[in-house]
């Protein structure tokens, strides 16, 4: 999948403006970190944790699940990975691919996008199997968007015959989808979409990003769940394009909740194709990568206490630059033009993103991230991952009292530069993963294996040492995702070295070590495991080790 970021038409422009309602904080909820033991790491590796995929565009789980992953394909499949799997080991999920068929291998930007789990999905009750796709329906030159509901037809399959179709609206052409769609806190479905495709935001007198009388360059919020008593039913203030949804209302605080007038269910605007956003777990601010044209990429950051009404610019500016469909081709810093109604582009009610950078100089197409809110490397608590699609670079930083700091690059540090990435995602822990379609692969963003410690302090499974009975300790396998080759037990003295005395592939030791400690004597011992040439820490402090046994 290739997110186009070069267009050359030209268009005049005109803009509809509405006035902003601030809304509350937005908060995800906290991940459960029981039976996780944290790395002091303060550098990442990025292994190989699911591969065999064909264009996988986006990485999940439910939200009460951290053992389950759901893979979205842009054929339109989805595909299920379980925790203690082999790589390898997938099974299809579900497969819509019949609507979503058509212009995939034409654009690169159409396709099955994103799914996102409905927050009770999962939640020990069974009452809740819903889950929710965005997809692109129809042909090369036009179709449409569908957000839609689903069901289970089973705990590992969903029914492809019980689509309800929350969404629909027109699209131009078959690029610029955005596609993501993701719940908050409170419950809300949020859908992010382009500006129609093609380029300039040329469709219209002035484009969509700016004309709120249709969906397009926008952030969408709506109840699905019931959750506003006061929220509206859609009403006809939107474009022709424009099918009425099932099952939905809007919630009140949206840019326009009352009849008539703009669509109801715009909560922010002035966007071109923000492809991936997320809501930081622990402060509810968001994030977002928004896709440039020939000069700028961009992320844009609004505080959780500033949500709600923002207008992100576009095709006023692109990044921080006034922006001219006109000149589109000729400068990267052009005057600007205004069309009736609209701000300047230097207007202050224009929120500018915390970074931009220059197209093609870092990358052509950019990929917004999340904020690490994990439970494996408290030291990259806050930092938030990005990336670009075009040149696969793998970037980082921290936003302290809403200004950027830290940026990192961290592509010599990962070591791989993914072939076509296309998405990160993030589990039910706060652990995140990235997307290659070019190797067909999901990545996670983790702490290099040596850095590990077996049976870690916290860890669900601890190191078991049980005379005259099985001696056992943490699976990393199935604990990390990280391969692992072997296990070795050293045995020693407290501040002395330790010897390895046994070796194997399993998780256990059956009756332990027969020795039996001389009188006065005290024996300690340590697991370690292999990958390779790495093994795993002896403890903290560390302990010296000799004599490593061979692979059993």
């Amino acid at each position: 999948m290739k997110l186009s970021s070069r267009r050359t038409f030209s268009a005049l422009l005109s803009i509809l403006c509405a006035a902003l309602l601030p809304m509350a904080a937005v908060h995800a909820a906290a991940p459960d970190c029981t039976g996780i033991s944290t790395v002091n790491n303060v550098v990442l590796d990025d292994p190989t944790v699911i591969s065999g995929l064909s264009v996988p565009v986006f990485v999940t789980t439910p939200p009460n699940d951290p053992n389950r992953f759901f893979i979205v394909q842009q054929n339109g499949e989805i595909i299920l990975h379980e925790r203690g799997d082999a790589p390898t080991d997938n099974t299809v999920f579900m497969n819509i691919s019949d609507d979503v068929g058509g212009p995939v291998f034409f654009s690169g930007e159409a396709g099955l996008l994103s799914m996102a789990f409905d927050p009770d999905f999962g939640d020990g009750t069974g009452n809740n199997d819903f889950f929710y796709v965005n997809y692109y329906e129809g042909s090369f030159f036009s179709g449409r968007t569908v957000v839609a509901r689903y069901e289970l037809l089973s705990p590992n399959a969903g029914d492809p015959n019980s689509e309800l179709r929350i969404l629909e609206f027109s699209q131009p052409e078959s690029n610029h989808n955005g596609g993501l769609i993701l719940f908050d806190d409170d419950g809300y479905l949020f859908v992010f979409t382009g500006d129609g495709g093609g380029a300039n935001d040329n469709h219209g007198v002035c484009g969509n990003s700016q004309n709120l009388t249709n969906l397009l360059g926008k952030i969408l919020r709506v109840d699905v769940k019931g959750i506003d008593p006061l929220g509206s039913a859609p009403d006809t203030g939107c474009n022709a394009g424009f099918f009425t949804g099932q099952g939905y209302t809007n919630p009140t605080g949206n840019i326009d909740d009352t009849a008539g007038g703009a669509c109801d269910e715009i909560w922010e605007y002035g966007l071109r194709n923000p492809w991936r956003a997320s809501f930081d777990r622990t402060t509810g601010d968001l994030y977002n990568g928004d896709v440039g044209q020939n000069c700028w990429e961009e992320i844009n950051y609004v505080a959780a206490a500033d949500l709600g009404g923002t207008n992100y610019g576009w095709r006023v500016k692109e990044g921080n630059q006034c922006f001219d469909p006109a000149q589109a081709t000729t400068t990267c810093d052009p005057s600007g033009v205004t069309c009736p109604g609209s701000p300047n582009c230097n207007d202050p009610s224009l929120v500018d993103p915390i970074l931009e950078y220059a197209n093609p100089a870092v990358g052509d197409a950019v990929v917004g991230g999340y904020v690490y809110r994990g439970c494996r490397m408290p030291n990259f608590d806050g930092t938030y991952f990005w990336g670009d699609n075009g040149s696969g670079t793998i970037r980082s930083f921290e936003v302290v009292g809403g200004v950027r700091q830290n940026d990192a690059n961290l592509d010599a540090q990962i070591g791989r530069t993914p072939g076509v990435f296309t998405s990160f995602g993030e589990d039910a822990r706060g652990e995140i993963y990235m997307a290659d379609a070019g190797a067909g692969a999901i990545y996670k963003i983790t702490a290099p294996f040596s850095d590990f410690t077996v049976s870690g302090e916290g860890a669900g499974t601890p190191f078991a040492l049980t005379r005259d009975g099985n001696w056992s300790w943490e699976d990393m396998f199935f604990e990390t995702m990280l391969p692992v080759d072997f296990y070795r037990v050293y045995r020693g003295t407290p501040g002395g070295t330790f010897d390895c005395i046994h070796s194997t592939t399993d998780t256990s030791w059956v009756a332990g070590d027969p020795t039996v400690p001389a009188a006065g004597q005290v024996l300690g011992y340590i697991v370690t495991a292999v990958q390779g040439a790495n093994e795993t820490q002896s403890g903290n402090p560390p302990r010296t080790l000799a004599n490593p046994c061979p692979a059993p």
